[in-house]
């Protein structure tokens, strides 16, 4: 049955489930009979966080068989929940007792002096951040934190950040006739930001700053769209087409793999799962089909096979020219 599941949710699954398991115990610990039987519900609501983060861990690991880092930040994780998560009488069950504070505090320095040994080491070996993040944060999380960075990193700087072309490869750009949209669409959510603020003060000042600080998340996330845009222009090199749409997808295509660049795709095409198109906004004007299915990464993780890709380009015509010239070297 699960195997009948997208890859995307299956891997999320070792993620989701032990969040559900934990939140529904925490409720749990807020009920009438928990009020009355504090002491138990506190060994069922530890029971239950350490087990549901251990299985997760378990199913997560390659072979079932995780790291011993990755089961130390799951135990550091599940005293953090059980210590600041549970109801106020459950949790004051926990404090009564100074060794299960002893434990809990051990095992939380542990894991971060642990995790700051393993970051140094290989920050020092290396010479890069991420390559020490990499030590101690699991991969699906270290990246989303670089995609998050990147956003701010557009979207709050790098205002002359050059175009992105490295040495042998010809750049085609497509983002003349995106940009201009993109930006109208940003000054309307700044108009809105400003207006839906003002109301929202009149109504529930919280409220209106949550929201506030989320438009004005909305509004970077744009901006450093749009400047993705500028930056990330298609690539054709000697022996492969890079494939970029701003900061939304980046891979490559082996010219060898295109087999058709003549025959448009139909509209029912464009739909098809296999088939991506990248002409936002726009009808494409470059068809590539591949003789062997491509694989991509996803957004969140994983790959998906595609057999075309759909572009709007600028140079149309200069593409399909560079396309020609190279796929007739030797």
């Amino acid at each position: 049955m699960l195997q009948s599941l997208p890859a995307p949710v299956r891997s999320l699954l070792p993620l989701a489930l032990p969040a559900v398991a934990i939140f529904a115990a925490r409720l749990a610990t807020f009920t009438p009979w928990a009020a009355a039987q504090p002491g138990w519900a506190a060994i069922i609501f530890a029971w239950i966080v350490a087990d549901a983060l251990m299985l997760g861990v378990l199913a997560k690991a390659k072979d079932n068989q995780p790291a011993l880092h990755t089961v130390l930040a799951a135990l550091a994780l599940g005293w953090v929940i059980v210590l600041l998560g549970a109801a106020a009488p459950v949790r004051e069950v926990y404090f009564s007792f100074p060794q299960v504070l002893v434990a809990a505090g051990g095992t939380i320095a542990l894991f971060f002096g642990w995790s700051a040994f393993r970051f140094t080491t290989r920050w020092r070996a290396t010479g890069s951040v991420y390559a020490g993040l990499a030590e101690v944060v699991p991969e699906l999380q270290l990246k989303f934190m670089r995609a998050e960075w990147r956003v701010l990193n557009l979207g709050l700087l790098s205002w002359n950040a050059p175009v992105d072309v490295p040495r042998g490869s010809q750049a085609f750009v497509y983002h003349t006739y995106l940009n201009p949209m993109i930006a109208t669409f940003i000054a309307l959510q700044v108009i809105e930001l400003a207006v839906v603020h003002f109301l929202l003060m009149l109504w529930n000042p919280a409220v209106a700053w949550v929201l506030f600080a989320v438009s004005v998340y909305g509004v970077i996330w744009t901006v450093a769209l749009l400047k993705s845009f500028r930056i990330n222009p298609v690539l054709v090199s000697e022996k492969s087409v890079r494939v970029r749409s701003g900061m939304i997808c980046d891979f490559e295509v082996p010219i060898a793999h295109i087999s058709d660049v003549d025959q448009p795709f139909s509209k029912e095409e464009l739909e098809r799962k296999d088939v991506m198109n990248l002409a936002i906004l726009s009808e494409p004007n470059i068809h590539l089909r591949f003789a062997d299915p491509v694989s991509i990464p996803r957004l969140i993780s994983g790959t998906r096979e595609i057999r075309g890709v759909a572009l709007r380009l600028d140079d149309s015509a200069g593409f399909l020219n560079a396309i020609s010239a190279r796929r007739e070297l030797p």
